[in-house]
C-alpha cells in the first residue's frame, strides 16, 4: 500500500510540472442528500462533500485531457463513507459560450466503518459547468458509481 501511495504522490509530481495550465480544485456537495436525504435513513442536511483537483496534461484546441486525484467523505447512518480514487477526464471548455462540459472516469476505494473493509469501485460522471469568471465555475455534476459497500451493508 505504501508503495502504490508512493507512486501515485511521485507521478501527480511529475505530471504537476508537465501540466498546460492551471490545476482546477472542485468541492462539490451532494444536493440530494443536503436536500431530501435518502431512503437509508439518511435525513436532509447530510453531509456528503467530495475533493477534486483536476491537472490538465494534453491541450487539444479549446479542449483538455486531465487526470485527478479525488476524495469523497460521508456521514451515513450506516458508518462513515470515503472513498479515494484517482482519474481521467476529458473537458470541453466552451460548448456554447461560458458554459463548459467534462466526462470523468476513475477508479478507486470506498471505505465504511459499518462494514470494517474496502471495496474497489469505479466511477463514471458527467458535469456541466458556467465560467463566472477566470477562477470560478458553477457545476453540475452526474455521478454513476459502483457501490459493492450497499450490498454487504443492507443486502
Amino acid at each position: 500500500m505504501k508503495s502504490t501511495l508512493l507512486i501515485c504522490i511521485c507521478l501527480f509530481i511529475s505530471l504537476f510540472s508537465y501540466s498546460q495550465k492551471s490545476i482546477e480544485l472542485s468541492f462539490q456537495q451532494d444536493a440530494r442528500l443536503l436536500l431530501v436525504g435518502d431512503d437509508k435513513g439518511n435525513y436532509p442536511l447530510t453531509f456528503n462533500f467530495l475533493a477534486k483537483a483536476e491537472i490538465p496534461v494534453f491541450k487539444i484546441k479549446k479542449n483538455h485531457i486531465s487526470i485527478y486525484p479525488t476524495v469523497e467523505y460521508a456521514d451515513l447512518v450506516g458508518g462513515n463513507y470515503q472513498r479515494y480514487a484517482f482519474g481521467a477526464a476529458y473537458a470541453v471548455e466552451s460548448l456554447y459560450g461560458k458554459i463548459g462540459a467534462t466526462a470523468f472516469f476513475d477508479y478507486g476505494n470506498i471505505y465504511r466503518k459499518g462494514a470494517d473493509q474496502s471495496f474497489s469501485s469505479f466511477s463514471l460522471s458527467g458535469e456541466l459547468s458556467y465560467k463566472i469568471n477566470n477562477w470560478l465555475k458553477v457545476t453540475c455534476t452526474q455521478q454513476l458509481t459502483q457501490r459493492k459497500d450497499l450490498k454487504v451493508l443492507y443486502d
